[in-house]
């Protein structure tokens, strides 16, 4: 990054100014009231699906939003003990219908991930926030695909608090920070998600220490 994405939210004097939790405050708030694109709704709910893997004890790879068209249709690999969910999602509007196309999709990838890994145990789990069509369903019970369906996007805390392995740092990624995505929140190692960016700074959490210490200098 070759400077603190959260400039792209505010002002120069805004950001010369602020205090770094209003500014990187701002920041967020700016970014969660934006117009999105089709492919920013998608990525937000891939998202929150995973924030919900990830409260139940998963560890996430968000491969869909990481790996772009070469995910092989697997947005979340949600991994939990021994088991793993291969998920898909479809954040789509509720006059629109999943097709049974998209579950043996699901399916294939489920497979060929198997065939990757075959000393663990993978599963289909597909989330919509519309529903599917009768054959889709039919189909999905038939290959044991899991549905979730009309599960919309709903607020949920989107800050990342992570502890570096490295050296313990502890540091918290907003959502347009670059490794964001790739930043994996483990609850046994005391890392968590927050609403705000005070909350996540009074549990001792720091932006990454080149945004935070130009913000002291300045």
């Amino acid at each position: 990054e070759p400077a603190d994405p959260v400039q792209k939210w505010l002002t120069q004097s805004e950001y010369a100014s602020l205090p770094s939790v209003e500014r990187n405050q701002l920041a967020l708030d700016r970014w969660r009231r934006k117009p999105k694109t089709r492919w920013e709704v998608g990525r937000d709910y891939e998202r929150y699906v995973g924030y919900v893997y990830e409260m139940d004890g998963h560890a996430v790879q968000y491969q869909g939003i990481v790996q772009g068209f070469e995910d092989l249709g697997r947005d979340l690999i949600c991994t939990k003990g021994n088991e793993i969910a291969v998920v898909q999602c479809k954040n789509w509007s509720q006059d629109k219908q999943i097709h049974e196309k998209h579950i043996f999709q699901l399916y294939g990838t489920v497979i060929a991930y198997q065939v990757e890994e075959p000393h663990k145990s993978a599963r289909g789990v597909f989330y919509t926030t519309t529903r599917l069509s009768p054959q889709a369903l039919r189909f999905a019970e038939v290959l044991d695909i899991e549905v979730k369906e009309q599960l919309p996007l709903q607020s949920y805390p989107c800050i990342k608090c992570n502890v570096s392995r490295r050296d313990g740092q502890k540091i918290y990624h907003l959502p347009f920070d670059q490794q964001y995505d790739r930043t994996v929140i483990e609850q046994e190692r005391n890392e968590c998600f927050a609403d705000t960016v005070a909350e996540a700074e009074s549990l001792g959490f720091r932006r990454a220490f080149r945004w935070h210490a130009r913000n002291e200098a300045s």
